[in-house]
């Protein structure tokens, strides 16, 4: 997966972004959550210039939403210091109900790549709360293509064991315009379980993430994470405090510093 590589289209969209010192960590990188929370900007911009039926204003006008469901985030050089990045997006297109999308962040000053990944959707009937099958809905819609060298979406299995666990209160500022929790919550809240020295002492390598469930305003949400120190790896289960149900599982790779 080389964005790139591909011939400049309405399915391929670029934007620099300036990283403020607001969101850098205490270790002068900045927060996971903010690539992310621009990652997911673009990702709007990028879907709206396909078609204004696509976006999520247009879908809106239908009763429905788009939804991530998964993710597959690799690091290749996370550094420190970075004052302005350029992420690349590129619509992948559907098949039956489910619409991938690649991403590529680099550093403006040294050209480094960032990171990669990839990501996969769904647009749900936010009344019925079921899915849509993109392609019956939207036959003219791009058909996904599998290249060789694409980031493969990991299977995540239920966490067995739980090394630490921490609660949190939905705040309102937590919700998106679905009026769900936005998921950039989820991956803050499994990071927050696990204490400083841990995160101060590690470099995330790669991130898979699979959202099952949305949750909403006025639910309490435990994290749960399993800490592999051999392996340098966690694995992470939020769920709905209030009816234990399984609302994302996560599991992260990291470097030792």
């Amino acid at each position: 997966m080389t964005i790139l590589e591909q011939q400049a289209s309405k399915y391929i969209l670029e934007k620099d972004y300036a990283i403020s010192v607001s969101e850098t960590e205490c270790s002068h990188r900045v927060k996971p959550v903010v690539l992310f929370n621009y990652m997911q900007d673009l990702a709007e911009k990028s879907i709206s210039i396909i078609g204004e039926q696509y976006s999520c204003e247009g879908l809106a006008k239908k009763g429905y939403g788009w939804f991530i469901i998964r993710y597959r985030i690799e690091f290749e050089n996370y550094l420190s210091d970075l004052k302005n990045i350029n992420i690349k997006t590129e619509s992948r297109g559907c098949q039956k109900s489910t619409f991938y999308r690649d991403f590529e962040i680099y550093d403006n000053n040294s050209k480094q790549r960032i990171l990669r990944a990839v990501s996969s959707w769904f647009v749900v009937d936010l009344a019925q709360k079921s899915i849509v099958n993109i392609e019956k809905e939207y036959p003219e819609f791009l058909q996904y293509t599998p290249r060789e060298d694409d980031l493969q979406l990991k299977k995540l299995k239920p966490l067995t064991q739980v090394t630490k666990e921490k609660f949190f209160e939905i705040r309102y500022d937590d919700l998106d315009i679905n009026n769900h929790v936005n998921n950039t919550v989820y991956i803050s809240w499994a990071l927050e379980a696990l204490d400083y020295k841990f995160r101060k002492n590690h470099i995330i390598k790669s991130i898979d993430v699979y959202f099952k469930r949305d949750v909403e305003y006025g639910d309490k949400i435990c994290s749960q994470v399993y800490i592999d120190e051999e392996n340098s790896a966690t694995e992470h289960l939020i769920k709905n405090a209030n009816t234990g149900d399984s609302l994302c599982l996560l599991k992260i790779e990291y470097k030792k510093i």
